[in-house]
């Protein structure tokens, strides 16, 4: 802990990660805060869930990108609203540039939707969880 708001999080060898609240929740914004680090997640796992997926289907593309966004019903946190404390909704936005057929990225975002850990999750925590891929 390095105040009520920050954390350093640390994994296997690697370097620590700061995570902290905004100003306006209290923090000192010296890093995502934990909501945020779910969004990360997110999109890391489609990434590396991707590239796996595509070696099993032998799919070419040359670049991925990935954009996750939230939306928080503040309520629930203030305990003014029986609403989940969590996101409300979340999409994700894959960008692919690939010479594939759209039957074949089609293919490849149903095995990364149904393969990526962190995409499970948050579709059985977040009802209103859309994905879209998109040919860049």
């Amino acid at each position: 802990m390095l105040t009520r708001t920050a954390t350093e999080l640390r994994v296997r060898d690697l370097a620590p990660v700061t995570s902290d609240e905004p100003p306006v929740r209290g923090g000192e914004n010296r890093g995502p805060s934990p909501l945020e680090l779910v969004l990360f997640s997110l999109c890391a796992c489609t990434n590396v869930t991707t590239g796996r997926m595509a070696a099993k289907l032998r799919f070419r593309y040359s670049n991925l990108e990935t954009e996750a966004e939230g939306e928080l019903d503040t309520r629930g946190r203030k305990g003014t609203a029986d609403v989940p404390v969590h996101y409300r909704a979340v999409r994700l936005r894959v960008r692919i540039a690939t010479e594939e057929s759209d039957e074949r990225i089609e293919r490849l975002a149903d095995l990364v939707g149904r393969y990526c850990p962190v995409d499970s999750l948050i579709g059985a925590a977040v009802e209103d969880y859309t994905v879209d891929w998109e040919r860049v």
